[in-house]
């Protein structure tokens, strides 16, 4: 590691090493928030405190923080975390503009990631509005999710410009097209699951519980066979990293993702046997956040994207 930035630094002006340095640390811990995001609004959801606090931008009216209940409280931690989200994608976002060795393609997506986040507030304002109608709910766990992904591939082109110097681990088009393949497969099985989440018994709100979308076991149906194709296509990515590049980040990623991949579906069998209980629906929607993540970074590092060269300058 201590070569690599050694080698950073004798390639670029000081200036330019503490830049990329600077981004890269911020885009990393915008990384951590927004995974944060997710799950704590899965947890407004699932324990019905999609209205818990009664005015904005305090929680309730003349008192900034909620005292009222812990319903209050879970939606107020997730207004605090989402309110650090958008601070940290927008800082990534100008630090990415200014940066000079940053390539056009991630300046964009780290764009995306701060718009994504600002423009969860109006969008959370509308749910509210239409009291949380299940397909603005949806839109808004879906909208995280695409936001998480995008910070992902953010974090690993800033990595890859302070830690480079590594021969990428599959520069293969058929791993390649193999590897984002499986990160299309898993956004749809994220899309697939929020529908049966939409259709299933959890209210949103004690005091408005939401319209549920009908035809929970269509809509399962339908994951389950989304599960399948990404579960497939995910394998076969692993196996190919594990048997052409062992002992690299990209194998080690896959790794993980393949544990994931098994124990996602242990918990959704579990919950579909059990009556649907939120505290393990919340377990479900974290590793599902954490899935993407891996998945994103498996089919970034297989296909050596960005890994021991250059980045394209824009």
């Amino acid at each position: 590691m201590a070569s690599a930035e050694t080698a950073l630094a004798g390639a670029r002006p000081a200036a330019s090493v503490r830049s990329v340095r600077t981004l890269e640390r911020w885009s990393l811990v915008a990384l951590g928030t927004l995974w944060l995001v997710v799950v704590t609004g899965a947890l407004v959801r699932l324990t019905a405190s999609g209205l818990g606090c009664t005015a904005w931008p305090n929680c309730e009216a003349g008192h900034l923080v909620p005292t009222a209940s812990y319903h209050a409280v879970i939606e107020f931690t997730n207004r605090v975390i989402s309110a650090a989200a958008m601070l940290f994608t927008v800082v990534t976002a100008v630090l990415a503009l200014r940066c000079r060795d940053v390539d056009r393609g991630t300046r964009w997506l780290a764009l995306a990631a701060a718009a994504g986040t600002v423009g969860q507030v109006p969008l959370g304002g509308i749910t509210v509005l239409f009291d949380l109608h299940p397909l603005l709910v949806m839109s808004h766990f879906l909208l995280a999710m695409a936001v998480l992904a995008a910070a992902t591939w953010v974090s690993l082109r800033c990595v890859a410009l302070v830690h480079g110097g590594r021969a990428p681990a599959l520069d293969d088009r058929r791993a390649r097209w193999i590897g984002w393949g499986a990160v299309a497969s898993c956004l749809v099985l994220l899309t697939t699951g929020a529908f049966v989440t939409a259709s299933g018994p959890h209210p949103g709100s004690t005091d408005r519980p939401i319209d549920r979308l009908s035809g929970f076991y269509r809509f399962t149906w339908v994951h389950v066979r989304a599960a399948t194709i990404f579960t497939v296509l995910f394998v076969v990515l692993a196996v190919w990293v594990w048997r052409r590049a062992p002992r690299t980040p990209a194998a080690w990623f896959a790794a993980a993702g393949v544990v994931l991949t098994g124990a996602q579906a242990a918990v959704g069998e579990y919950q579909y046997r059990n009556g649907l209980p939120w505290q393990v629906i919340a377990v479900h929607v974290a590793i599902a956040a954490t899935l993407l993540v891996a998945v994103v970074t498996t089919a970034y590092l297989a296909a050596g994207t960005g890994a021991g060269r250059s980045p394209d300058r824009g």
